[in-house]
């Protein structure tokens, strides 16, 4: 029997509006696996399924912290939670002038005429 499975594609539309793959959050191979499996996964975290197998009781045991994650499954849908609970934190360059600062060349429009 597969775990996790569903018979859904996982979206979350809120958080990647393009999609898990072009988010560069993910791998190819993890952004599959959320799409595929990511639903079966919501909901056992969410406690909205229970668990058919060990490896999907042993998830559940990963999302209340009991236990690391060890699987791929586990360590992918920790990523998602981390990556959505997390604030991002984005850094801006901009470049001002010193304030009082003399500049280095005369800015007067003289011509050599």
């Amino acid at each position: 029997m597969n775990s996790f499975m569903s018979g859904k594609k996982f979206f979350d539309d809120l958080n990647y509006p393009r999609g898990f793959q072009r988010s560069g959050d993910f791998t190819i191979t993890e952004a599959n696996l959320l799409t595929d499996k990511g639903m079966g996964m919501h909901l056992l975290a969410s406690s909205q399924r229970e668990p058919m197998t060990a490896e999907e009781q042993r998830f559940i045991s990963v999302c209340r912290g009991e236990v690391p994650a060890t699987s791929v499954e586990e360590k992918v849908w920790m990523k998602y939670l981390n990556r959505i609970t997390q604030r991002r934190h984005i850094y801006t360059i901009c470049d001002a002038p010193a304030r009082g600062a003399s500049s280095d060349y005369d800015t007067s429009d003289s011509s050599d005429e």
